[in-house]
């Protein structure tokens, strides 16, 4: 009975560390997913009010930073930043988990404002 006690706990704690180092996969396929949903709310209400549109960091570069900004309208900021965190959780780990390379020289930077035109709104640098 010991002997056995011993064996499932062992097995129990191999069983948690494995768990534990083992990679979350995140595929493309669901990173494309995302970025959909991502652009669709964002385009779900037309810019009429520069003023009421903000910018956030979208995506990841390998080497850190992010990969772009995206404008989104201040009505859907927390759905929309929630959306925006969660892809870039699952791109950064992406990323990571295939050991992806890019251009670290290329620094993107923020936008210093928003404006609209055809009911759509435009990042200005």
């Amino acid at each position: 009975m010991k002997r056995i006690t011993i064996f499932l706990i062992s097995l129990l704690v191999v069983s948690c560390e494995l768990a534990i180092n083992e990679p979350l996969l995140v595929s493309e396929e669901e990173l494309i997913n995302v970025q959909a949903e991502i652009i669709r709310l964002a385009e779900s209400v037309p810019c009429t009010n520069a003023s009421e549109w903000k910018t956030t960091r979208m995506g990841n570069k390998a080497c850190g930073g992010p990969a772009s900004y995206i404008a989104y309208h201040q009505s859907l900021e927390r759905e929309f930043l929630d959306l925006v965190n969660r892809f870039n959780a699952l791109e950064k780990e992406y990323i990571e988990k295939n050991n992806l390379i890019s251009d670290c020289k290329m620094l993107v930077v923020p936008p210093v404002g928003v404006r609209c035109e055809k009911d759509k709104p435009v990042l200005i640098y």
